[in-house]
């Protein structure tokens, strides 16, 4: 993979965030302050770190899934699939085990002192998307990359997957108002900008709901789906992570290191459709 393939994959990320910016400040959902306590300076930093860790990482999975399908030692390739069914079984696949990390990252304590550094944005716009700790990175990539490879992923699958999951993370968090009659269309699918603000409600029940990436039936099937009819009104953040102190790049990035805990109690069941 060139530098030049790198770039190439990068620009349609790198449009959409421009994009889902002007409409942002042409016809936002809520009018919220960009630059609260210099959380956009944090944002934009997490943006680049982590747009620069996902295209090493991809070269990563590009070589071990070049190297599955040439061998042909993937679970896909034993069981001869055509073509077709070969990318949508990986591409649901993949999602899949997205929404398995995501969870994980809410519901194991030491993955949480890092994934809260997320959740943490208490004015949620297209930055938002990849205001992430490397180490959210590295966990994500982990369970992508290892289903990729058992699984024989075909290789285009893969990168399309990486793609869409770039490209929906910037238009899912982005501050835009969605029409109501085109969210119940595509929210039976799709994850959509209202299902998932729920996400980023401070009411812990629905920041525990709607882990999904791309189809929104993962949460249906696994009952963590919360009506993305809420996502409009929800109240962002953290409870007690507002203040400057907290926004700073600096004190992000070192956060789950210094929280002297971080546990978490269970959280009630979240609201059902």
């Amino acid at each position: 993979m060139t530098i030049g393939s790198l770039v190439t994959r990068l620009l349609p990320v790198l449009i959409t965030l421009a994009v889902a910016s002007a409409i942002e400040m042409l016809v936002p959902l809520r009018s919220q302050p960009r630059f609260l306590n210099g959380r956009l300076a944090a944002n934009l930093t997490l943006l680049a770190i982590t747009l620069s860790l996902g295209m090493a990482l991809n070269v990563i999975l590009a070589i071990g899934a070049a190297y599955v399908d040439q061998h042909g030692t993937g679970l896909l390739q034993q069981l001869r699939l055509d073509p077709i069914t070969a990318f949508i079984v990986a591409l649901v696949a993949l999602d899949g085990a997205s929404y398995l990390v995501h969870r994980l990252m809410h519901q194991t304590p030491a993955f949480w002192r890092f994934h809260v550094v997320h959740h943490m944005d208490a004015a949620v716009d297209a930055t938002t998307g990849f205001r992430q700790h490397p180490f959210d990175g590295l966990l994500r990539f982990s369970f992508i990359a290892a289903p990729a490879w058992l699984m024989g992923a075909p290789p285009a699958s893969i990168a399309i997957f990486r793609l869409l999951s770039a490209v929906n993370s910037a238009l899912e968090h982005a501050n835009v108002r969605v029409p109501r009659v085109l969210d119940r269309i595509f929210v039976s699918l799709l994850v959509t900008p209202d299902m998932h603000k729920v996400h980023h409600s401070r009411t812990r029940t629905e920041t525990d709901s709607n882990y999904a990436n791309l189809f929104s039936f993962f949460d249906r099937l696994f009952g963590t789906y919360t009506p993305s009819s809420r996502g409009p009104s929800v109240v962002y953040g953290i409870e007690g992570y507002d203040g400057p102190a907290h926004q700073s790049v600096g004190n992000v990035l070192l956060l789950p290191l210094r929280r002297s805990s971080a546990s978490r109690e269970p959280a009630a069941s979240p609201a059902s459709p």
